[in-house]
């Protein structure tokens, strides 16, 4: 079943030059195979066999930071120019969150000003960890503060875990450490204080939220005995629900089911990861939301696109 004038918040760009971006900082491939083949035409292939009226495109991990903050700067520039020339080449299909040159904190302030004034990209597109830091850590807090008083859609996206593996540890780091870096950043963020001290930053948490879901009991039961809870005085499932929640690569009753046990429901987003998964794949995980009964026809509908539309106005 194809739901015609969906809004995709998950869909990510791969233009030639931040793949050899990444290879001039060592990266030859993506989590678990090689950088698959993008062009704009690809995407606007799919959104019309999924019934995909626009997509919020970002660049994803390992993102833009390879050590050199120059280098940085110049990408942050060069990808969000490259966002917004889509969206103006094609008007209400694509949308852009932009990139940031962090670890630099005044050069991401500068961006930001620039992207949300002068490119008017739709938001922006953070790493779980910039530099061995987590998003949530103290020395963002300059940042959390311009987005809060812009009220930014902030799109968080996991990357590689910070640190080193463990000796033969060869697990493609998509396929369990992705879904865990976003629970780390989720949990974070409200025991750090950030969602409570900045409410106007509405955060989406990729991949339904990770391993959230099945871990939000555990961390609830801990409440009143964390030091950091005068940071969540409200308990921590009350700050889960100020999160907002895409569908990518959650077209399956069981993540489903867990994440609309957590989430409100007119803060979920449907999501699809393309091109970061095969076209068939996108279909099989559309068809799969599709046909979940745990949904009104009312809600579903809210997902596919009404519940993007309160996020982003000008595609109402």
């Amino acid at each position: 079943m194809v739901t015609s004038g969906r809004i995709d918040v998950h869909h990510h760009v791969l233009p030639k030059f931040y793949i050899e971006a990444q290879r001039s900082g060592g990266i030859t491939s993506t989590a678990y195979r090689g950088f698959p083949e993008w062009t704009p035409q690809h995407s606007l292939d799919v959104m019309k066999n999924e019934g995909i009226a626009t997509s919020v495109l970002s660049f994803t991990s390992p993102g833009i930071w390879y050590g050199d903050i120059e280098q940085t700067k110049a990408l942050a520039r060069q990808c969000n120019d490259y966002l917004a020339g889509l969206a103006e080449d094609h008007p209400g299909r694509f949308g852009g969150f932009a990139f940031l040159p962090l670890p630099d904190i005044d050069a991401a302030l500068s961006e930001t000003a620039r992207v949300m004034d002068d490119l008017k990209l739709d938001g922006i597109t953070l790493l779980t960890s910039i530099d061995d830091k987590y998003i949530g850590h103290p020395e963002f807090e300059p940042l959390y503060e311009e987005l809060n008083r812009r009220k930014v859609v902030v799109f968080i996206h996991p990357c590689y875990p910070p640190g080193t593996e463990a000796d033969g540890w060869d697990i493609p780091r998509m396929l369990i450490d992705y879904p865990f870096e976003t629970t780390r950043v989720a949990v974070n963020l409200i025991l750090q204080g950030v969602v409570k001290r900045y409410p106007d930053i509405k955060f989406i948490l990729s991949h339904s939220g990770g391993t959230l879901p099945f871990l939000a009991h555990r961390i609830e039961i801990f409440d009143q005995d964390m030091p950091f809870r005068e940071n969540y005085p409200e308990g921590a499932m009350t700050y889960f629900k100020r999160f907002w929640f895409d569908t990518a690569l959650s077209g399956h009753p069981v993540p489903l089911t867990g994440l609309t046990e957590i989430a409100d429901k007119s803060r979920i987003l449907f999501g699809t990861d393309y091109p970061y998964i095969s076209t068939d794949k996108v279909t099989a995980e559309s068809d799969g939301f599709d046909s979940w009964d745990g949904l009104s026809d009312a809600e579903r509908a809210a997902i596919n696109r009404g519940n993007a539309e309160i996020l982003f106005p000008r595609l109402a």
